[in-house]
């Protein structure tokens, strides 16, 4: 099933990328590296990618997306269409530079015949932001590795966490579960929600979520070794840690079991950590189980 296989695929080729030193050039990018490298790798292969603008940032910067399929640019029936999104945080870059990667790899395989990378580009439509946060990575680029605190540049310029800036429908499905029938999806925006302060960026990035039928998305962060999956909020608004399952538990769980199994180093209890150890859990959690928040993309 192509559905449920194109994600964890997909995320698998981020683990390959330690083997093409000869094809990619591993180095932190600029923003402004980063926007030509995604041009250059759209027109090099223009049959299958194209770049396209989500919106700006608050201090003006582009937020550029780069999308692989076999008919860029078209929406087609029974076609997956997954995004990628990558330094929601400034200060977490490791997301970033892995998803700038993955778009020169899908770009290059595919030229070269993998016919794996061919047959996902073939039939899933992806979509690639690697930076959702350029004013943060500036920020926290500018400042260094030596100078910067855990929180420069983790948020915008206007110093808003994007990852706690979006409408928190999870609260508003909590509450319609009390009713008979109730919705689990296309759950309407409150209107208290447009009274707060809404960041450009997430503007933008709700835009983009409604104008495309996402199926499937991924956000890399950076800091811990593990996938966490919905919810992130707990059903019970008190407790700070509390699983809180989804009507798709079982769908989410397989998808970050594939990519943790995958992984070198994830799901086992064999590598020094910096942070927690999820590694009695297979390196996955769920989000409100690890720590609750609302807001979240």
């Amino acid at each position: 099933c192509i559905l449920s296989s194109s994600l964890p695929y997909l995320l698998s080729l981020l683990l390959s990328l330690t083997f093409l030193i000869t094809i990619i050039q591993f180095t932190y990018t600029t923003n402004g590296q980063m926007y030509g490298l995604l041009k250059r790798t759209a027109a090099k292969c223009s049959h299958i990618a194209q770049v396209y603008s989500l919106g700006r940032s608050t201090e003006g910067r582009d937020l550029l997306a780069i999308e692989f399929s076999r008919n860029p640019g078209q929406h087609e029936l029974m076609e997956p269409e997954i995004k990628l999104v990558g330094n929601m945080h400034g200060n977490e870059v490791l997301g970033r530079q892995l998803l700038i990667y993955l778009a020169q790899y899908l770009c290059s395989e595919y030229t070269l015949g993998n016919e794996r990378v061919q047959a996902l580009v073939n039939s899933t439509r992806i979509h690639i932001l690697a930076s959702m946060n350029p004013d943060g990575y500036e920020l926290a680029a500018a400042e260094g590795p030596l100078m910067n605190g855990w929180t420069n540049g983790r948020g915008n310029a206007q110093n808003i966490d994007l990852n706690r800036n979006f409408p928190d429908l999870t609260s508003v499905l909590y509450r319609n579960r009390r009713s008979r029938h109730y919705r689990t999806d296309h759950i309407p925006i409150p209107d208290s929600f447009w009274f707060g302060k809404v960041a450009p960026e997430t503007y933008a990035m709700m835009k983009w979520i409604r104008s495309i039928p996402f199926v499937q998305s991924a956000s890399l962060h950076g800091g811990e070794l593990v996938i966490s999956y919905p919810f992130d909020f707990s059903r019970h608004p008190q407790e700070e840690r509390m699983f809180s399952a989804t009507p798709d538990e079982l769908a989410f769980k397989h998808l970050a079991r594939t990519y943790a199994d995958s992984h070198a180093t994830m799901s086992n209890n064999d590598t020094d950590r910096c942070g927690a150890s999820f590694y009695r859990n297979g390196g996955i959690i769920n989000g409100a189980l690890w720590y609750s928040f609302a807001g979240g993309e």
